[in-house]
């Protein structure tokens, strides 16, 4: 995206981005209850079947290697595994109250905090204080964590993912019709991005956005590149790599 953005093939129609968190869960049925964790190091062991399948798929898909190639020197394989329903919830709740920019900073935030620092996504003070390092108001943070709002749309998003066979991430799905897989190189973007710059009409479906509540205002925002680089968030430099995404793609 940030190619795209700052190189565009038409510099008085260049591209804006939205791009909505689509929540996914690869541990379902974890307690949601902030006691429960476990370390990452042992949920795959367990999900892979033992220590040497393990190993062999941590050479399979070399994880470490590709984080390293953007900038990510080390992933914490004793980070603390838990529900990540509160954390889908606070972001989901940051995109429609504060913008996609803001979200996107919190999301990488929460990424750096989780997958290097090794903390719990499930810690409601966490939350609040990588909340309200994004600019977000901490109390209001708080007290949204200590209710159930964004639970249902959640859900509903979920129900959608399964209707549509999507079983895993990253998946990414731009202007809601093109699909491509994890396993995509970025210039495979590239290509698509490009093709929707020549023909110069905007792509502004949004697969999930019904699903998730989000309104018209939300799609028509863009994100500030930036103001990300801005923040110096470690992750801020490898804006698609784990997460599932929606991109709206809009000529400005």
């Amino acid at each position: 995206m940030r190619e795209v953005s700052s190189r565009p093939l038409k510099p008085e129609q260049p591209l804006s981005f939205c791009l909505l968190r689509v929540p996914f869960f690869l541990e379902p049925e974890y307690p949601t209850d902030e006691s429960f964790a476990e370390t990452n190091r042992e949920r795959l062991i367990r999900k892979w079947g033992g220590k040497e399948a393990f190993e062999a798929q941590k050479r399979r898909h070399r994880l470490k290697e590709r984080g390293q190639e953007v900038g990510i020197k080390h992933f914490n394989l004793d980070r603390q595994a838990s529900s990540t329903l509160a954390s889908h919830r606070l972001v989901q709740w940051v995109t429609k109250n504060y913008g996609v920019t803001v979200a996107e900073a919190l999301y990488n935030d929460l990424n750096y905090r989780h997958f290097e620092l090794g903390q719990k996504l499930n810690c409601s003070s966490m939350l609040v204080e990588a909340a309200a390092q994004a600019g977000v108001d901490a109390k209001a943070a708080a007290a949204f964590l200590s209710s159930s709002d964004g639970t249902a749309e959640i859900k509903a998003a979920q129900s959608l993912l399964r209707s549509l066979g999507i079983n895993s991430i990253p998946t990414f799905i731009i202007g809601g019709e093109t699909v491509l897989g994890g396993a995509a190189h970025s210039s495979e973007f590239v290509h698509v991005f490009r093709e929707i710059e020549e023909r110069g009409t905007s792509v502004t479906s949004a697969l999930f956005a019904d699903a998730l509540g989000f309104p018209a205002a939300v799609l028509e925002q863009c994100i500030f590149f930036t103001q990300l680089v801005g923040l110096n968030l470690p992750w801020a430099r490898s804006i698609a790599l784990m997460a599932n995404l929606i991109r709206s793609v809009n000529p400005r």
